[in-house]
């Protein structure tokens, strides 16, 4: 791996150009204003809904996603992954020319083959890792997050000087940028959703029922389980000193029994499910099959698993424990 960072890349490929960004969602709308801050010409294109008038308050006058599409010389696919093989060869096709760039968000679409560009385009990626508003926090406050790119497809020989010009207008070369293939962000991303999150997210949510079962106070369960933000202060140390070496900074008495109970936790029925996520559902196109050839039983699958879990004892709880944050927050002199 090869970490670039503003030295390595400059604006000037893409000056003079119209970047279109199609979607004003969470990337979509960081990353337009990025650019648009970095002196960049950007047009924005919306459906009509919420985030159409929200581009509205912020300046932006929002044209319909084909209107966009024919207007950007540089075309940044950045509707949702489910959204985009519907909107594709209605909306995107028809304003696309010979020698236009197309650059995506993420992986997905492009790497399972799910959308097939059109040759004689450019077709990169450039993902960052992070959320979209974090994105745009950083890059007003003069720095930046880490990011990916990638070049699928090189129609004139240009598409990698135009790839890093865009990561360097939205603010990612302050923080750095390396290279990869469209497929594998797409496999490693999924994985960090399907086998890392998940996992955190049933075994925090267990956390929590099996320490209130055990009588603890369900409030004072959530302040240490994430509320207080320690957890996420030591991935900030993982990344900053190692995910083992970060553990010199908590007292010997945590390092012992974390090194010690770990060994404890997962049986080998987990560790072959984890596999099974990445090898055969994310890798094997299992998954692809399910969210994106069955997204209409996909959606409404998400709809009930969210009501659930919004519906949670530690969903219900954590309300006032956030509450109380805040307004210690709000009171600090």
């Amino acid at each position: 791996m090869n970490i670039l960072k503003e030295a390595d890349t400059s604006l000037d490929p893409i000056q003079g150009k119209t970047v279109a960004v199609l979607g004003y969602g969470n990337q979509g709308r960081a990353q337009a204003l990025n650019l648009r801050d970095s002196g960049i010409d950007v047009v924005v294109g919306n459906r009509e809904d919420e985030y159409r008038d929200l581009a509205k308050r912020e300046g932006w006058s929002p044209v319909p996603i084909p209107q966009a599409a024919a207007a950007g010389d540089i075309v940044l696919v950045l509707t949702t992954d489910e959204c985009q093989p519907l909107i594709w060869e209605e909306q995107i096709v028809p304003g696309i020319e010979s020698g236009n760039t197309l650059c995506w968000g993420s992986g997905y679409n492009v790497g399972y083959e799910v959308i097939d560009p059109p040759q004689g385009t450019n077709v990169v990626m450039i993902a960052p890792i992070m959320p979209g508003n974090v994105v745009r926090r950083r890059f007003e406050a003069g720095s930046g997050v880490i990011g990916q790119f990638a070049v699928h497809q090189d129609a004139i020989g240009d598409a990698r000087d135009i790839t890093l010009a865009l990561c360097r207008g939205m603010g990612l070369t302050r923080a750095g940028i390396y290279e990869t293939s469209m497929l594998g962000e797409a496999h490693l991303n999924l994985f960090t959703e399907q086998v890392v999150w998940a996992g955190l997210d049933a075994w925090i949510t267990l956390c929590y029922e099996v320490a209130v079962e055990a009588g603890h106070d369900p409030e004072e369960v959530i302040m240490v389980l994430y509320a207080s933000t320690e957890n996420a202060e030591i991935f900030r140390l993982c990344a900053e000193y190692g995910f083992f070496k970060q553990a010199t900074y908590h007292s010997t008495t945590s390092q012992y029994g974390s090194l010690t109970r770990s060994k404890t936790i997962f049986n080998d029925e987990v560790r072959v499910r984890a596999r099974q996520n990445l090898v055969h559902d994310i890798m094997g196109g299992a998954f692809v099959k399910e969210w994106t050839h069955g997204h209409e039983k996909a959606t409404e699958r998400l709809k009930e698993l969210t009501r659930k879990a919004l519906e949670h004892p530690m969903s219900r709880n954590e309300d006032r424990v956030i509450e109380m944050l805040a307004a210690s927050q709000r009171s600090r002199p």
